[in-house]
């Protein structure tokens, strides 16, 4: 039985897809047995065969698991830019919760670890009532925030974490992640209030272009997989809510 954590971010546009590649890679080269996982793609391009080609998906199988079909990293690609639930409205597609937490089970079950990117921020709705949120909760998946690095960061970023702490899903750790090459006031100042906020789940900073995970942020992250192995508290997660 492998570890399952989901990725989300402080907002959409934070750098989740570029972040989870950049961790699916270090994996891989650590000799990890590494999944993706995008359960749901929302503002699809047409593909070659017309239909919703979902790229940040298929970003993440080629970075680190390109024997995969993109179709068995997504599950349901969907054309409009709108939240998932109401993407899938507009374009009739019954997303089934259920087939997607049985989904993220078998990867668990089949590897070391599965990194399961979600859309936008924590709260964003799969289906109308059920939330990337109540997906982590359903399979006790611990929770890996990409901040982006920019004005409103800080307030992003509690938010999300009051959100995980009130609805008691565990925090695996926060990642900052530069998005512009450009400096700005509050670049460094927005790193040490990060800091201080999430203390010890404070993982690092990717820089903007980074091509390779900082070696600060893979120790930290390996360490947080150990505590995951060795907590007893935390269930199994093929005991998660099916139904």
């Amino acid at each position: 039985m492998g570890q399952g954590i989901l990725i989300t971010a402080t907002d959409t546009g934070a750098g989740k897809t570029y972040v989870t590649c950049l961790l699916g890679s270090r994996l891989i080269r650590e000799g990890v047995a590494v999944l993706p996982l995008k359960p749901v793609e929302s503002g699809c391009v047409p593909g070659a065969d017309g239909r919703p080609f979902p790229a940040d998906a298929a970003a993440l199988r080629d970075a680190f698991a390109p024997e995969l079909s993109v179709s068995a990293v997504c599950r349901y690609p969907l054309s409009a830019a709108l939240s998932p639930h109401l993407a899938a409205r507009v374009e009739g597609v019954s997303i089934d919760p259920a087939r997607m937490r049985q989904t993220v089970i078998d990867a668990v079950k089949a590897t070391d670890v599965v990194l399961i990117e979600g859309a936008g921020g924590l709260t964003v709705e799969i289906r109308e009532g059920y939330s990337f949120a109540d997906l982590a909760r359903d399979l006790s998946l611990r929770v890996l925030i990409v901040a982006g690095n920019r004005l409103g960061v800080l307030n992003h970023l509690k938010l999300t974490m009051h959100y995980l702490q009130s609805e008691e899903i565990p925090l695996f750790g926060v990642i900052l992640n530069d998005l512009t090459p450009e400096p700005f006031s509050a670049r460094a100042p927005n790193e040490t209030e990060v800091q201080r906020i999430v203390g010890e789940f404070y993982l690092g900073r990717v820089p903007y272009g980074a091509a390779f995970l900082p070696e600060e942020i893979f120790s930290r992250f390996r360490w947080g997989m150990l505590q995951i192995k060795h907590d007893s508290s935390l269930p199994d997660l093929g005991q998660g809510k099916l139904d």
